[in-house]
């Protein structure tokens, strides 16, 4: 196994972030590019040195992680989703439990809420947001966004 491979490996272990999920060249230009802008000559060293200072890890974290959203964005996905998906699991139900993962700055559950309040008004629904990037998470909260 490549330095790469095992701090790919590694990565998973210490995060649950699969980097091999992405294209290889493109994940390796960013790691390399990070990797020796703070001195480090190889994966390894990188990735101890992650390990033991939280300030690089959570460099490398929001590095890896992208903060794409926007209101209703992919629109069909959201017809869909309010003409077939949500009738059919509310079906005979009162409320609705909802997890957010991957939430960014809040405008994709915002939406979910925006959409469920308008066209399913009788639904009770709880919607929890989480995000790795703690920056993202407290723009969300602010929820005040450019109109």
């Amino acid at each position: 196994m490549t330095d790469y491979e095992q701090f790919i490996a590694k990565v998973y272990d210490k995060t649950g972030i699969d980097l091999q999920l992405y294209k290889e060249q493109q994940m390796r230009r960013r790691l390399t590019s990070l990797r020796n802008k703070r001195g480090y000559t190889t994966f390894s060293q990188y990735f101890d040195a992650m390990v033991k200072n939280e300030t690089l890890m959570e460099e490398f974290m929001d590095r890896m992680t992208i903060n794409v959203t926007e209101f209703y964005r992919n629109p069909r996905r959201w017809n869909v989703l309010q003409e077939k998906v949500i009738p059919k699991l509310t079906e005979g139900k009162r409320q609705m439990k909802i997890w957010s993962a991957a939430c960014s700055t809040g405008e994709e559950p915002y939406s979910l809420a925006i959409m469920l309040k308008e066209y399913f008004p009788q639904l009770r629904v709880t919607i929890l947001a989480t995000d790795l990037d703690d920056e993202a998470l407290k723009r969300a909260k602010e929820a005040k966004y450019a109109a």
